[in-house]
């Protein structure tokens, strides 16, 4: 069933046409290059430290109010002010809280530790290269590939992650057609035929597959990276092998709005993950120089 599985797939690949790619392109000048090099260190713990910023306040806020102060972006019953007024009326919480309150989403907080890494250091050069970075972003619609395509250029290295490879077609058949379905199957085989994720060149298809539920031991050495699942429909930030992850639809009372948890797809109590109990299953990580 495998190999017919393949087969299939083979024939496939040959019969699509070759896709664009990225909307747009983006360069980085040898100064640009050359800043973020120098400044590498300061982006990675300036990143981490953001993090673990929103983090703390996420936790200390809903411990004290019983709503969270990070709210889905794009939760429809949040979009304004009266909205989310009312719904923390309708949670019993004091209206007062309102002003606190900040939009969230996964890519929006990969983007807002980046960006404060990239700030950190008030370099002329390494602001220029961010700017492009999140032009990039928005011009693909702020997708998480496309944020490790620019990174790419930038001396990140790009690793495909599948813990289980052999479960692909199964986990296939559980996406079913939803739009976070992970097209696991596909990507595996585009991976390991071409080095290629979607429109990522992919730099390591070995240290992140086939794990189970097993990290190896050198990916918590990793001071930050940018994680995708499942061809950019989520994006999961993170450090020394634990992601913080957000979410842009849960409810305002929803202490998940924010999640942090071990990089550990398969493993009970492990990220990134959709619901409490469906996790997302394969895609790419981005790494700064080390």
């Amino acid at each position: 069933m495998k190999a017919l599985f393949l087969t299939a797939a083979c024939i496939l690949f040959t019969l699509l046409p070759a896709s664009a790619g990225f909307r747009g392109s983006i360069d980085f000048t040898p100064a640009e290059i050359a800043a973020h090099r120098r400044y590498n260190n300061t982006i990675v713990d300036t990143a981490r430290d953001y993090l673990n910023g929103v983090w703390n306040d996420h936790v200390k806020f809903y411990r004290a109010n019983g709503v969270s102060k990070y709210y889905g972006d794009r939760n429809n019953s949040l979009d304004t002010r009266r909205e989310r007024i009312a719904a923390l009326r309708n949670a019993g919480k004091s209206t007062a809280l309102v002003d606190s309150l900040q939009p969230t989403s996964c890519i929006g907080l990969c983007l807002g530790a980046l960006r404060a890494g990239f700030n950190a250091p008030g370099d002329q050069d390494l602001a220029s290269a961010w700017s492009k970075i999140e032009t990039y972003a928005r011009a693909n619609e702020l997708d998480g590939c496309a944020v490790l395509d620019a990174l790419q250029k930038l001396g990140w290295r790009i690793l495909y992650w599948n813990p289980s490879p052999r479960d692909n077609e199964r986990w296939d058949r559980e996406d079913g057609t939803r739009a976070s379905r992970g097209w696991h199957a596909w990507r595996y085989l585009t991976v390991m035929r071409n080095n290629m994720y979607y429109f990522n060149r992919v730099d390591d298809k070995t240290t992140l597959v086939g794990f189970d539920t097993t990290i190896p031991a050198a990916f918590r050495n990793v001071r930050f990276f940018v994680g995708v699942a499942h061809t950019g429909y989520h994006v999961f930030p993170g450090f020394s092998g634990e992601i913080i992850e957000a979410h842009s639809t849960r409810a305002l009372t929803s202490f998940n709005n924010l999640e942090e948890s071990p990089f550990n797809p398969l493993k009970n109590g492990g990220g990134p993950r959709w619901t409490a109990t469906e996790r997302y299953r394969s895609g790419i990580i981005g790494i700064p120089p080390q």
